[in-house]
């Protein structure tokens, strides 16, 4: 009888652990709102669209634009390049387009929770504007207009969740972001941009009103000026797209461009780790050179650079760092970055190395307008800085290399119908078995007499200490220009290796949204969770105003 408690008491803490681990990757699914983002054709040529958007954040590579004809949204361009307000896409539809025509997407508003790691923010982010960096036709056709200086927005979201075995685990969490920016204010040679969040949990706010400050997380705030022999410099905190890596820098930095050539230097520090704030401690400085070169239509883009971190002045980290891009092959475009660590500290001797640290390759081919297909490899160890980590080194001195790649096949045989397919792998020494998943979705638009758009959806993991399948299928619908629904059903089903255990849920998600006048954007998503006997509910509340 003894043993069968310890280990009922051993599965459900494994059991528990599990849990702790899923509902981070449910709760990115119920806040993966979209809202509809509105654009104007400002040019055709013989090979592109190009859109220009207020903004185009929540837009990505491949996905669609859509025009209204008779009441009925027609999925009619693709995209394939992306500027910070303009789009280069494809036709996928025989509907004539022109220019000043109206077209809108479904703009992607994730989310997530910016508190990660600070120092080495949320890395999503950053994949996705390395990503997008392929803007060269767009660039070329398209310039924001003088007369808007500035953009941005201001949100407030509200997260309930709801439990109807504890109300311990009944809670509610606030979030307030802030972004502005502005380019050439007023015809200068000023620029700037922001980007400022603040969150907690209501059970927080009587600890908090001692210290508003604690929770406050200010990602971006810097000032730019643009010199006439074409250098620029920041000042503040900010993101250096050119070594995005690196996290966000708070001090200056410059940079000259001379022919194909940009040479830039940085001075400043990190935030702090814990709640990243300022911090001079962390002083960092380094510098990097890069070069584009065009060949024909194509373009690659090459930067090497090498940082210094410290801590107290003593260092913390050294390493080189390298970014590559290009599109020299037809319908192509691929992207590689590497770091290379060049200090360590071992058994309390400093020495210089040339250790890989992390490679990540992707590349993206475009068989046709109806077939392309996208890879990425990513390898990568702990990134280790010997004096803030001092205290736990031992630990981290066995650092294995994790890896895993990841390939995509999309296909849309006519306009309303899209599949796509994936495998992921990843491995790593230790693990006694590798991790695998596979997902496929089918996708048709504006289905016969319902007029919604369906998606079918299936995934299925196999890792070392579970295997589970994935089922689901959401419907969305635009009800008028301005309201629209979706909902979506999905059935969960895992099994553990250490027990035999079987655990089946059903997700049941709702959401409507409202494009209200003056550049305003409101929904309300509801999220369950039921299993055995017990349910959870999560609400997810957004009002969003751009300008």
């Amino acid at each position: 009888m003894k043993i069968n408690m310890i280990k009922a008491k051993k599965d459900l803490i494994i059991l528990k652990l599990f849990f702790c681990l899923l509902i981070p990757f449910v709760s990115v699914f119920a806040q993966q709102n979209r809202e509809r983002a509105n654009g104007e054709i400002t040019f055709i040529s013989s090979q592109h669209v190009y859109v220009k958007f207020s903004l185009t954040d929540g837009i990505f590579v491949g996905d669609t634009l859509f025009t209204k004809k008779d009441g009925v949204d027609f999925p009619t361009l693709i995209v394939k390049f992306i500027s910070s307000r303009s789009i280069a896409a494809e036709k996928i539809s025989s509907l004539p387009v022109s220019v000043n025509d109206k077209v809108f997407a479904f703009r992607r508003i994730t989310e997530k929770e910016k508190e990660i790691l600070p120092g080495n923010e949320n890395l999503t982010e950053i994949k996705d504007s390395l990503f997008v960096k392929n803007k060269i036709e767009v660039t070329a056709q398209i310039k924001p207009s003088a007369n808007n200086d500035f953009y941005g927005r201001f949100s407030v979201q509200s997260i309930s969740t709801l439990d109807n075995q504890s109300s311990a685990n009944s809670q509610q969490r606030w979030r307030y972001s802030f972004s502005l920016s502005g380019d050439k204010i007023y015809q200068s040679d000023f620029s700037f941009s922001s980007y400022i969040t603040y969150s907690y949990n209501t059970y927080e706010w009587q600890t908090l009103k001692k210290d508003l400050t604690r929770n406050l997380r200010v990602y971006d705030l810097g000032l730019k000026y643009e010199f006439a022999d074409k250098s620029f410099i920041w000042a503040g905190r900010h993101i250096n797209q050119k070594v995005s890596n690196v996290g966000t820098i708070d001090g200056f930095q410059y940079e000259r461009k001379a022919s194909n050539f940009s040479v830039g230097g940085i001075a400043g520090s990190r935030p702090n780790f814990y709640d990243f704030s300022f911090d001079p401690k962390l002083f960092e400085f380094g510098a990097y050179v890069g070069r584009i070169d065009t060949i024909g239509k194509s373009q690659t883009e090459n930067t090497v650079a090498i940082f210094q971190q410290t801590n107290k002045m003593k260092t913390d980290r050294r390493y080189l760092y390298f970014q590559h891009s290009n599109n020299l092959l037809p319908e192509t475009y691929m992207f590689l970055s590497s770091e290379i660590d060049l200090f360590k500290i071992k058994n309390g001797n400093k020495q210089s190395v040339f250790d890989l640290t992390s490679i990540f390759f992707s590349a993206r081919y475009n068989f046709s307008r109806e077939l392309s297909t996208s890879f990425s490899y990513d390898a990568r160890k702990n990134v280790i800085y010997y004096e803030t980590y001092k205290t736990f080194l031992d630990a981290l001195i066995e650092n294995e290399m994790r890896q895993g790649y990841t390939a995509t096949v999309y296909y849309r045989p006519t306009s309303r119908l899209f599949l796509s397919a994936n495998y992921g792998y990843r491995s790593q020494k230790r693990d006694k078995n590798s991790s695998r998943n596979f997902g496929a979705n089918i996708s048709y638009y504006q289905i016969p007499i319902l007029l919604l758009n369906g998606t079918f959806l299936f995934s299925q993991l196999k890792s070392s200490y579970s295997t589970g399948n994935q089922f689901g299928i959401r419907l969305n619908k635009s009800l008028t220009d301005e309201v629209s629904l979706s909902s979506e059903v999905r059935l969960l089903q895992y099994k553990f290796a250490s027990n035999n255990y079987k655990l089946s849920q059903t997700i049941a998600n709702f959401e409507i949204s409202y494009q209200l006048p003056w550049k305003m954007y409101f929904s309300i998503n509801y999220e369950g969770l039921f299993y055995d006997k017990i349910s959870q509910g999560r609400f997810f509340i957004d009002l969003t105003k751009r300008f």
